[in-house]
């Protein structure tokens, strides 16, 4: 049976220990408990190199008060769970103690549930660590999505629906000669306004920049004439998630003069593919054991989920993938850490979206991130030939001509 966590036993009582571990034991709670004794022993083992997933605080502590054992774990391992385990119960103090920091007051003639506070408060340490540690591979993969960003010879610039800047990089700045003070207020028509004087066409740009919600294709608007005698051509297109237009995407290519504007350069697959992922809210931390899935509650938001409505274990997560996309998932969990791979999802309100999956062995299970994609573009419909109308009329006349022969 696998450990289930570390538990430091601050108590005077060897007696009182043993009893803890005994019951812990017949309740098939896989655990470590530490016993320690004192105020010097006590802060040495909070100060040491073990990890501890729950702290057992009983009393009499003789030398070390109830307070004071709780005010030192607070700060030498912040966040750390504090169970009380008083000989009687005092409601007063026990006000007291939970109001201080404690999780739980559970006085010996209440034994009967510490089992069941420790499976649950284990379990929730567990999730919070793990969601801490998924969140941080989000946190990694946004700061690549920004290195790449950055590092693009394009100017890029995001707005949403409302008209505020969600994401630009230095190279639009630098394209475009746009100091710092104009893009703080991250505004589009800020923006807009201070290039409006340096484009060749500025009301043909602004009528395109607001019909790009209706145009998914990437589309030129117009050419900026700077004062270095510098080209720039503008293109433009909207940004869409789960089917739905959510922003506009502006990028901004240097040009050697005004006739190379006529030939759009498109940007790399990946750094497009990227941009699309840098939206945060559609970066999505989860967790995944034999037990249960913990996914961040972000995943409400790129599902379209009511509150609560977030699968819990893996079966349930299959149950919001398409079956063509299964094999994918379950190839992913049995070879972790391989590229990346997409799978169909359905949202609450019915519909299919696109996302991709980052996943690894972690310690107890597997972590990692899913991203929303944009929607891939539907194929055109096949040509069909042209309609001969000669031929068609030319068959109509002889069938007529047969008929009344043999009438």
């Amino acid at each position: 049976m696998k450990n289930e966590g570390r538990i430091l036993y601050l108590e005077d009582r060897e007696e009182a220990v043993d009893q803890v571990v005994l019951m812990l034991k017949r309740e098939y709670l896989a655990v470590e408990v530490a016993w320690v004794k004192g105020r010097t022993a006590f802060e040495n083992a909070l100060k040491g190199l073990w990890g501890y997933d729950l702290l057992f605080v009983g009393d009499p502590l003789g030398e070390l008060s109830v307070e004071e054992a709780i005010t030192l774990a607070g700060g030498a391992r912040p966040g750390l769970p504090v169970i009380l385990l008083p000989a009687a119960m005092d409601e007063q103090k026990a006000g007291q103690w939970l109001r201080q920091g404690a999780l739980d007051c559970i006085p010996w003639s209440g034994l009967g549930r510490l089992a069941p506070a420790v499976r649950r408060t284990l379990r929730e340490s567990r999730d919070r660590a793990a969601l801490r540690e998924a969140e941080a591979d989000g946190a990694r993969l946004v700061s690549l999505l920004r290195t790449v960003l950055e590092a693009t010879s394009e100017g890029i610039l995001v707005v949403d629906l409302a008209g505020r800047v969600t994401t630009y990089n230095r190279k639009f700045m630098s394209l475009c000669g746009i100091p710092e003070y104009v893009m703080a207020p991250m505004e589009l028509d800020r923006v807009l306004q201070f290039l409006q004087d340096q484009f060749a066409d500025p009301e043909a740009f602004m009528g395109e920049a607001r019909m790009l919600a209706d145009h998914a294709e990437r589309r030129p608007l117009g050419m900026l004439n700077l004062k270095n005698r510098r080209a720039v051509q503008a293109y433009g297109r909207s940004q869409r998630a789960g089917g739905e237009t959510v922003g506009r995407v502006f990028s901004f290519v240097e040009v050697a003069g005004r006739e190379q504007a006529a030939q759009p350069q498109e940007p790399s697959a990946i750094a497009t593919d990227l941009l699309e992922a840098a939206r945060a809210g559609r970066v999505v931390p989860w967790y995944l054991t034999e037990e249960e899935l913990v996914i961040s509650e972000k995943g409400q938001k790129v599902l379209d989920l009511p509150p609560g409505g977030l699968p819990r274990d893996l079966p349930a997560l299959e149950a919001l993938i398409h079956p063509e996309d299964l094999e994918a998932l379950r190839q992913g969990l049995e070879h972790p850490q391989t590229a990346p791979f997409t799978l169909r999802m359905k949202r609450g309100d019915g519909e299919w979206i696109l996302t991709r999956w980052n996943l690894k062995r972690g310690t107890g299970g597997y972590r990692g991130i899913f991203t929303e994609l944009p929607a891939p573009p539907r194929p055109a419909p096949a040509p069909q030939p042209p309609v001969d109308l000669a031929a068609q009329f030319s068959f109509k006349i002889q069938v007529y001509q047969e008929e009344r022969q043999i009438s």
